[in-house]
């Protein structure tokens, strides 16, 4: 995979929970136009733990339809054991991606031995590469250093998405297999991670900061960090306002607003508070987005 960012897209339902198809074509043009080097579709801002099992496989239809090879493709398959995982995985049947994407399971605290465990039996068993997503927010079992250098040695792994600066960057120090890749989501230093070799970066803030995330990436390209860091702190602002009420339904109403319509969040979340609104607004506007 080349250098750049990759947005986790959100996924845009209608209140029966079926994918606005119009509105997630838009979405990956308005990524793929701004200048993505992959998209990862049905992520944690993808809520892929929340779609219907009748409509997951059409979400990653349509992203691959519309994607049409311009870029890789990577599916979520998160879930809590490796069965139920690979129910996912079959259910993609023989779509051209190019990996899924798996946490750790986030029902059960697992062991650095069971972690393990499951990410060797899904990668023996997957007939789509793997790729490792650490997110020990959600899943309460962090992928360990020692436990990484172990799972890069199958070679059904392929890569793994973390906010782990130190893991990383001890990993690629230690050397990194041929074809493993190593996507980081640390927003919040995006641009120290770029000054420092961690180069593809991965998150969903880039879908509802479309401007700021073509130019961040565009400065990193001809090498103006103060620029990087510049666009960095816009679209961290945009995060921080999301916070102060709830990050899924703030998004959805910013994703609303840049003309992608449907909802974007679990469907027992609601509406985005009122008075959270016009902060949003105020903000997307301030950052250049609107």
């Amino acid at each position: 995979m080349k250098d750049g960012f990759y947005p986790a897209l959100g996924t845009p339902l209608d209140a029966e929970g079926q994918l606005n198809e119009e509105s997630y074509s838009k979405q990956i043009e308005l990524m793929i136009d701004s200048g993505a080097s992959g998209i990862l579709c049905m992520g944690s801002m993808g809520n892929m733990a929340s779609i219907r099992d009748e409509v997951y496989p059409d979400v990653a239809e349509v992203c691959v339809s519309s994607v049409s090879g311009r870029v890789p493709v990577m599916v979520g398959v998160m879930d809590n054991s490796v069965a139920r995982v690979m129910d996912r995985i079959y259910a993609l049947g023989e779509l051209p991606i190019d990996g899924v994407v798996a946490t750790t399971p986030f029902y059960y605290k697992s062991t650095d031995s069971q972690i393990y465990n499951f990410f060797s039996m899904l990668a023996d068993e997957s007939y789509f590469p793997i790729y490792i997503y650490d997110l020990p927010v959600v899943t309460q079992s962090p992928v360990t250093p020692d436990v990484l250098t172990e799972l890069m040695k199958h070679e059904n792994i392929r890569g793994i998405k973390s906010a782990n600066y130190d893991m990383l960057q001890g990993a690629i120090a230690g050397g990194l297999p041929a074809g493993f890749d190593v996507l980081f989501s640390g927003l919040d230093i995006f641009d120290k991670a770029l000054l420092n070799g961690l180069s593809k970066n991965l998150d969903g803030m880039f879908t509802s900061t479309p401007r700021n995330t073509k130019a961040m990436y565009e400065a990193a390209s001809s090498g103006n960090a103060a620029a990087v860091s510049e666009h960095l702190e816009k679209i961290v602002r945009l995060r921080n306002e999301y916070v102060k009420s709830n990050v899924f339904t703030a998004y959805s109403y910013s994703m609303n607003l840049l003309g992608m319509p449907g909802l974007y969040q679990p469907d027992f979340h609601g509406r985005v508070a009122p008075d959270a609104m016009e902060g949003i607004r105020n903000c997307m506007k301030e950052i250049g987005e609107l």
